[in-house]
């Protein structure tokens, strides 16, 4: 069969898809349930990822990112045309993967806002929409007072978010460089991206449960205002709605230009010269 832009869109909506129901998901069972503290939900992200990239890497790449994808465009030749289809799919996948954990678990979400005395769309109420968009600081770690906002200011909260997206990109980078011989092999690359997503979401989840990735933030986000939180999920409490994709977006461009610029021709160079240890023997 011949390969089209249809097939690769596809594979990315069907990556971005299991990213976003197990990781997003684990979110939501988290908050709404009390079901999963903070190391399930990270490993439950490593797991999306993990089968997202498996699912669509062999026909697309796997980016299963908006902010890989750009990142791919400008510095590694991937073609400018995919762009577009490719970020249009992640969305269609983070927001239909958003319609179906809301389809099954409107009863018991319903259920917790009652209890928690939440009204969906109201002051407070990112408690519960926090089970599809992001919040600075983490609202149930934090909180939504606005002593809370101020543990976290948004250039904090766009610095975080580009600090572990460019973490993020960087690891992707030197996991499938062929040049790093030293980098996983019989296709274990999408493992250990994963677990990379895993540590950083542990490590960054309470300042602004870690987006990494426009599609995981701004498609949920999305649903959720028609879902019924209206203003509270755009442009959400703080007006910050837009912080979580752009600075992704930035932080996955300067990683790219410092692997690219500059550490992949250091493992260009160790790949290509003689060992020290050879030459002395």
């Amino acid at each position: 069969m011949k390969k089209n832009i249809f097939h690769e869109m596809v594979a990315e909506g069907i990556g971005t898809f299991i990213l976003v129901l197990f990781g997003v998901g684990s979110v939501a069972v988290s908050v709404w349930t009390g079901g999963l503290s903070l190391w399930p939900v990270s490993l439950m992200f490593a797991l999306g990822v993990t089968l997202g990239v498996y699912a669509s890497g062999k026909i697309s790449g796997g980016h299963i990112n908006p902010a890989v994808t750009l990142t791919m465009a400008v510095f590694t030749g991937f073609p400018w045309a995919k762009v577009g289809p490719y970020i249009l799919a992640q969305f269609v996948g983070a927001m239909l993967a958003s319609a179906a954990i809301y389809f099954f678990y409107s009863g018991i979400l319903a259920q917790y806002e009652l209890g928690a005395g939440l009204v969906r769309g109201t002051a407070g109420s990112q408690l519960s929409a926090m089970g599809f968009g992001t919040y600075a600081p983490n609202p149930a770690f934090i909180g939504t007072t606005p002593e809370a906002f101020a543990q976290v200011p948004l250039s904090k909260w766009f610095l975080s978010e580009a600090f572990t997206t460019a973490i993020l990109v960087f690891g992707v980078l030197f996991l499938t460089d062929q040049h790093n011989t030293s980098a996983p092999s019989a296709n274990l690359a999408p493992f250990f991206i994963g677990l990379l997503v895993a540590a950083l979401v542990a490590y960054e989840a309470p300042i602004s449960m870690t987006a990494m990735n426009p599609a995981r933030d701004l498609g949920p986000r999305i649903m959720s205002y028609f879902f019924g939180w209206g203003e509270m999920a755009l442009p959400g409490p703080r007006g910050g709605w837009w912080i979580p994709s752009i600075a992704s977006i930035a932080g996955g461009l300067v990683a790219g230009a410092f692997y690219r610029g500059f550490y992949r021709d250091v493992f260009k160079t160790y790949d290509t010269e003689t060992p020290e240890w050879e030459k002395k023997s």
